[in-house]
């Protein structure tokens, strides 16, 4: 019987930010196209309440625990899925950066 590995799950920016964009869409009840990644959060009214909310479901659809300070400090969404794979990198997951 041969020895099966474990299986390692990549995650990049671009799908950190594909999910973030969408929470953001769903949470702000706008299209998904109306989301720029580049534009500050506080643009689209993310406060600390928002923010808590966000942070838990990302971390839930990314696997990391996220301090929602970083929804609060990083200006926009590519900046935060930055972060977010950082984040997994350092729970000893190996994602690959986009």
């Amino acid at each position: 019987m041969s020895e099966q590995g474990t299986v390692s799950v990549t995650v990049t920016e671009r799908q950190v930010a594909d999910q973030l964009s969408q929470l953001l869409a769903e949470l702000l009840d706008l299209e998904l196209d109306l989301i720029d990644r580049d534009v500050p959060l506080s643009a689209y009214g993310i406060d600390s309440m928002t923010s808590t909310w966000l942070t838990s479901e990302l971390g839930d659809r990314c696997g990391v625990v996220i301090d929602r300070a970083v929804l609060l400090d990083r200006p926009s969404v590519a900046e935060v899925a930055q972060d977010v794979v950082a984040a997994l990198r350092g729970a000893g997951q190996d994602p690959a950066a986009s």
